[in-house]
């Protein structure tokens, strides 16, 4: 009976050990946003019986700057080629570039809070 006991707080203290070793590590978080993620979201929006409402596309838009701003760069390839023209004409024309700042701004701010060191 004696021996589980300091065997059980060698454990103990050996997975407190490991827990506070793999924290102190800089990990870096996983991405918001993949590109494929990207990818089904144009889909579903090209899909989509209104393709003028601006809601789907900010939203999109937001997608690609959050997938962006965690240092993120889409594929160098034709599929990567063809989602950036699809994101930049579907948002372009319709909201302000301040507007724009201001949400790729934003962004910024919360991927610093959840770990991410966004480009500047």
């Amino acid at each position: 009976m004696n021996k589980i006991i300091p065997i059980s707080l060698a454990v103990g203290i050996s997975i407190l050990i490991v827990v506070i070793g793999v924290n102190s590590l800089n990990f870096e978080p996983v991405p918001p946003v993949s590109q494929q993620d990207l990818r089904i979201m144009i889909d579903e929006w090209m899909n989509s019986s209104d393709r003028n409402d601006l809601e789907p596309r900010l939203e999109i838009m937001k997608a690609y700057y959050t997938f962006e701003e965690s240092g993120q760069k889409l594929s160098d390839d034709q599929e990567g080629r063809v989602m950036l023209n699809q994101i930049r004409k579907m948002i372009s024309f319709d909201i302000p570039k301040m507007e724009l700042d201001q949400i790729k701004a934003e962004i910024r701010n919360d991927l610093r809070e959840m770990g991410f060191n966004p480009k500047e």
